[in-house]
C-alpha cells in the first residue's frame, strides 16, 4: 500500500486525524507520530506535497489536502469519497 493509501485508510478509519464541522483536521505532529515506520525524508514532505494549491478547490490524484495554518490540513472530502469508492471494488 502507498503512503497515500495508508493515509487515507487511516483518516477514513478514525484513526487518524479529528473530525470538526469542515471535515477531518490532521496535523504534521499526528501524521509523523502515526507513520513513525516511514524512515525516510517522505513522510516530512508527504502533507506538503499533497496540498492544493492556492485558487484550486478540488482534489486530484496527488493533491488532496488544504493547508489550514502552519501543519494543520484538511483532508478533501472527495479525496476520501474516492478512496472509499476504489477500495469497495
Amino acid at each position: 500500500m502507498t503512503l497515500k493509501q495508508r493515509f487515507l485508510d487511516a483518516v477514513q478509519k478514525g484513526e487518524l486525524g479529528s473530525v470538526d464541522e469542515r471535515g477531518v483536521v490532521v496535523t504534521i505532529k499526528q501524521f509523523k507520530l502515526y507513520f513513525s515506520d516511514v524512515k525516510t525524508d517522505y513522510v516530512n514532505s508527504f502533507l506538503l506535497a499533497a496540498t492544493i494549491e492556492t485558487g484550486q478547490l478540488t482534489a486530484s490524484h496527488t493533491r488532496f489536502v488544504f493547508r489550514i495554518r502552519n501543519g494543520v490540513y484538511l483532508v478533501h472530502s472527495d479525496a476520501l469519497d474516492a478512496f472509499c469508492t476504489n477500495e469497495n471494488k
